[in-house]
């Protein structure tokens, strides 16, 4: 293990710890969602959601902990959220099948007596003036009801319908949020996932793809010298660089605090390489300004590893070995551009440094 590595998981070890510890103290259920949410408030990622948090004070609800999250569209209260409009659902439609046989029962009660009434002028015709006018005294107050309850049902019906419109608008916010990195925008771990699986759909590669796993040198360092919020925006301002260093069919997702992975379609070895030495040209061309310092900005650089899909056994293979590959690089110590190969172990695949490109 490098010094880095050791490093990293030591930081990682150290938020991690402050998260339980502010839960401990705050009376917060360990629920994996909740270490969720408290990582994002106490890594500063959001200030809005660190506020309210904050807010919470001592010995919290777990239902204000969930609305909190589900606010923001953490992955982790994804299922907490489903729960929610599943309920709203069954209430509404439930609503809305109660006021339809309400309404059901309205109109024949009403059918009933206008059969009575028409009944009485066929069977009695000699009923007295009197009791026309009472009949028809009734009948005209039960139009006035009926009318009413009908344009009441009506609007029941159509607040119902917005209602789940609207609900139906939640879950695509939902699915799209649980999908996204809240920091760059683009795809998640979970949309990589879903990815790397789909190009194994069969069991057998669907084409020549290529997986591209990168580490951002430095933004680690970054963070811990300036703080969250630096490195935050340098992550902002690199999405874009990656969207448009690939190609509308390929595939871009954040899936680490300072890892990314991309898929190439309808590629070669040695276009995969190609494009992720340009991706990581351009990365090195973006200038990071540092707090308090208006003449000095830093760079970062990329680490990447690659695997070949028509080569691997599968998705978790090709996985494994671009991490092998990516990990080959950093431990040279050097950023740079790495294709897997069965001699990987041995250094025989020239390591693109930056230097070189």
């Amino acid at each position: 293990m490098t010094d880095k590595s050791r490093n990293d998981g030591a930081q990682n070890a150290a938020i991690l710890l402050k998260v339980a510890q502010t839960m401990a103290k705050l009376g917060v259920a360990p629920f994996p969602r909740n270490y969720e949410l408290f990582y994002e408030a106490l890594s500063g990622h959001n200030a809005e959601l660190t506020r309210d948090v904050a807010a919470l004070g001592s010995q919290p609800a777990q239902n204000r902990i969930e609305q909190i999250g589900i606010r923001y569209h953490l992955t982790g209260f994804a299922a907490v959220a489903a729960d929610t409009i599943r309920a709203d659902t069954v209430r509404s439609i439930a609503a809305m099948s109660g006021a339809l046989n309400n309404g059901i029962a309205r109109k024949e009660a009403f059918a009933a007596l206008l059969r009575g009434f028409i009944d009485r002028l066929e069977t009695d015709p000699v009923a007295g003036m009197s009791e026309f006018a009472d009949d028809a005294a009734r009948l005209r107050d039960a139009v006035a009801v009926f009318e009413r309850e009908e344009r009441a049902f009506a609007t029941s019906m159509n607040e119902t319908v917005a209602l789940l419109g609207g609900l139906r608008s939640d879950i695509e916010v939902m699915r799209k949020a649980s999908m996204r990195d809240p920091i760059t925008g683009l795809a998640n771990r979970i949309a990589f996932s879903a990815k790397l699986s789909a190009l194994y759909d069969d069991g057998n590669a669907a084409g020549p793809a290529a997986l591209a796993l990168v580490t951002i040198e430095g933004l680690r360092d970054l963070g811990e010298s300036h703080g969250a919020a630096v490195a935050e925006k340098a992550l902002k301002k690199l999405a874009p660089v990656f969207r448009k260093s690939i190609k509308k069919n390929d595939f871009v997702a954040r899936i680490g605090t300072d890892e990314f992975a991309f898929v190439f379609h309808d590629v070669l070895a040695e276009n995969a390489e190609a494009i992720a030495q340009r991706i990581r040209a351009s990365v090195e061309g973006v200038q990071i300004a540092l707090p308090n310092r208006t003449f000095t900005a830093q760079t970062l650089s990329l680490s990447t590893g690659i695997a070949m899909a028509l080569t691997a056994s599968g998705s978790v293979d090709l996985f494994t070995q671009a991490e092998l590959a990516r990990g080959a690089v950093r431990s040279s110590g050097r950023p740079g551009v790495l294709v897997f190969s069965a001699a990987i172990g041995g250094r025989t695949k020239k390591t693109y440094a930056p230097h070189a490109a």
